[in-house]
């Protein structure tokens, strides 16, 4: 009878135990999706893959790989306040520093050459490197974005490369046009070309010597490849970054692209999409703003598009669907309602129904960068510490 009694017991005992395990795994799922939804739920800007199972031998466990410290410590809290006993396999991705080798690296959606391009960097631009047990690493840009790069576009970096580099006599390319490294002062032939070099691009004076050589720089590229540049193309990078707001070098850039194609993904003066145009064109006055034009509309102090005549120089003009507000594109405002962008090619147009340049895209409002600098998604790169 006692048998009877303890296996009758037994088997009424199985659903509960289940229905009770069923529900925690519930709730541990569910603090994962919310604390996805408030700290990670753009994928441009943070990678959060992780999810809560049953192990094999029937545990609750949370497995997954976050790129933020500070919503891996977010989420093991959330899960503590659970009250449910799992086993926690949640990891981050290191912080491994590297940069740049070529002048334009493509960064793609996914670690494949036939994936989508989402944006480009510039040679010496410090990224960092999340994923690197393939051809193609996981990055992020110093805008926050992540997305995939080949390997052979990168130099890892250790800590004390970074460390002698943030020391070192360092220059940014400030030349509005593409310029060239050569292997020695004396000769600007086709055959003694090193590299090309764009706006933005970051090189350091070989051994930190100042003294030129036939009137050129004698430089090293991250990859530790050495030339010589006229230094009238180069800005010294404390110079650069020291800037005030110049809504006139902003321009100037974006004016001086008249022309180029237009490159989704692009973010280079090689080639660029409407929102790496506005990147660019603010990075030369030491800005870093965010990649894409979505991302950048929700930046800055916002103007109506209705009051478009306050706007100035330097705003960014946002257009897209009437109806929904979706962002599409974005322009760098001048004056009088004019606007340079990148549409096919880089140009000028309008926003005044009553000018010849006026475009029918729908203008959905504008935001003004100047005087939020250090805002979110704003920030003067003499204040990022990757770069100082």
């Amino acid at each position: 009878m006692k048998q009877y009694i303890a296996f009758a017991f037994a088997v009424l005992s199985l659903p509960v135990f289940a229905q009770s395990s069923a529900n925690e795994l519930s709730r541990l799922q569910q603090v994962v999706d919310d604390v996805k939804s408030d700290y990670a739920l753009d994928k441009r800007q943070a990678y959060y893959d992780v999810k809560a199972f049953h192990n094999a031998e029937g545990a609750l466990t949370v497995k997954g790989t976050l790129s933020d410290s500070v919503t891996a410590r977010v989420l093991r809290q959330e899960l503590a306040n659970a009250g449910v006993d799992y086993i926690d396999s949640i990891t981050t991705f290191p912080y491994k520093m590297g940069q740049i080798r070529i002048p334009a690296a493509s960064l793609r959606t996914g670690g494949r050459h036939a994936a989508e391009m989402s944006t480009q960097a510039v040679l010496g631009t410090p990224i960092r490197i999340m994923q690197d047990d393939s051809d193609f690493y996981l990055v992020q840009t110093p805008d926050g974005y992540i997305a995939w790069v080949p390997s052979s576009s990168v130099v890892a970096k250790s800590d004390d490369d970074i460390k002698a580099w943030k020391e070192a006599a360092r220059f940014i390319v400030s030349s509005p046009y593409q310029v060239r490294a050569y292997y020695t002062a004396d000769d600007e032939g086709p055959r003694n070309v090193v590299t090309d070099l764009v706006n933005g691009c970051i090189v350091v004076a070989k051994n930190n010597s100042l003294v030129p050589v036939n009137g050129k720089l004698n430089i090293e590229l991250p990859d530790g490849r050495t030339g010589f540049i006229d230094p009238a193309y180069l800005t010294p990078i404390e110079e650069w970054a020291a800037q005030d707001f110049d809504a006139k070098r902003i321009l100037d850039i974006a004016y001086s692209m008249e022309g180029t194609p237009y490159l989704w993904g692009g973010t280079s003066t090689k080639a660029l999409d409407c929102s790496g145009l506005a990147k660019v064109s603010y990075l030369a006055n030491g800005i870093i703003l965010m990649r894409d034009a979505s991302q950048q509309a929700l930046t800055g102090t916002r103007i109506e598009a209705k009051d478009w005549r306050q706007c100035e120089a330097g705003d960014l003009l946002f257009f897209g669907n009437a109806k929904t507000g979706r962002v599409t594109h974005v322009a760098i405002y001048d004056k009088n309602g004019n606007y340079v962008h990148s549409s096919g090619r880089v140009k000028r147009n309008s926003v005044d129904p009553d000018s010849p340049d006026y475009l029918t895209t729908p203008f959905l409002h504008a935001v003004r960068i100047h005087g939020n600098e250090e805002t979110p998604g704003i920030i003067r790169a003499r204040n990022h510490p990757w770069y100082f």
